[in-house]
């Protein structure tokens, strides 16, 4: 026998590997397995009886209870999401999910990434665009309650910044701060939504309202801000790193009738985001 071939052997699967790997793929199909004459014979061979059910019932239990557990999951993350459609369109929009995009990781924190996108690309969905923000606010909480911790900037290093330095300055802001531009309040719907679990009381669907928000983590608990256009326009240039001054720059171009109050309000909102931990440095 030669080294190559003792190396292939080594790496066959054993005997659990097999049996792993069986149920691993048992688990992994969305149709009630009994149904499958074939698989209630392989079944046989690998999993043993238990009083009244066959091999294959007793798998079938523990598939159930996987998707179960994955679903329950996405209640979980997504509860404005799932508060908006109701039981029947909520379950099958996750069913379609979880076809398109089956558990890949160790933790059933990841299991709802890609949610937003499947989202956006369900038109069927009952007021769909409404949706589409909750599941991108719903997402972006999930983030923020993961991201890293950061020391907040001391007001006093601000003040020791000379004036001609700010021309390049660059912000760094705390991790667990994300942007979003809607069209529906979903971060007030969501409230609404989650006190209305206990409550029992109905939620209407609310009317479009474009709302620029700022979310924000604080002692393990999320929250949200609404902002102006402008300032929403100069955070989102201070995310992608472009100095202070071209910041302002852009975000004025970008939302020419608050030019004026950008450049009135930078002082001001720049003492309250240091004070409320917001910005953790600044490079000059």
């Amino acid at each position: 026998m030669t080294r190559l071939e003792d190396e292939d052997r080594a790496n066959e699967p054993n005997e659990l590997d097999r049996i792993l790997l069986f149920f691993a793929e048992q688990l992994g199909k969305r149709r009630a397995l009994p149904k499958d004459a074939a698989l209630s014979e392989r079944a046989r061979g690998v999993v043993c009886a238990s009083g009244r059910l066959s091999p294959v019932e007793r798998l079938e239990i523990y598939r159930e209870q996987f998707w179960l557990r994955h679903t329950a999951s996405l209640v979980e993350d997504f509860p404005g999401l799932s508060g908006i459609l109701g039981q029947g369109p909520w379950q099958t929009l996750i069913e379609g999910y979880l076809d398109a995009y089956p558990p890949r990781s160790f933790t059933l924190r990841d299991l709802g990434l890609d949610l937003p996108e499947y989202v956006a690309a369900q038109h069927w969905l009952p007021e769909h665009a409404l949706c589409r923000d909750m599941a991108r606010l719903e997402l972006a909480y999930l983030e923020i309650f993961d991201a890293p911790d950061a020391v907040p900037l001391d007001a006093a290093r601000l003040a020791e910044i000379p004036e001609e330095a700010w021309q390049n300055a660059r912000i760094a802001l705390h991790p667990a701060l994300r942007l979003l531009a809607v069209d529906y309040p979903v971060a007030t719907l969501r409230q609404q939504l989650l006190l209305a679990q206990t409550s029992g009381e109905e939620v209407p669907i609310p009317a479009p309202a474009p709302e620029y928000l700022l979310l924000y983590r604080h002692d393990l608990s999320m929250f949200h801000q609404q902002l102006s256009a402008g300032a929403h326009a100069l955070l989102e240039a201070l995310t992608r790193r472009v100095p202070l001054v071209a910041a302002c720059e852009q975000a004025q171009a970008k939302i020419p009738g608050e030019a004026t109050a950008i450049a009135e309000n930078i002082g001001p909102w720049f003492q309250s985001w240091t004070a409320r931990g917001f910005i953790t440095g600044v490079e000059v």
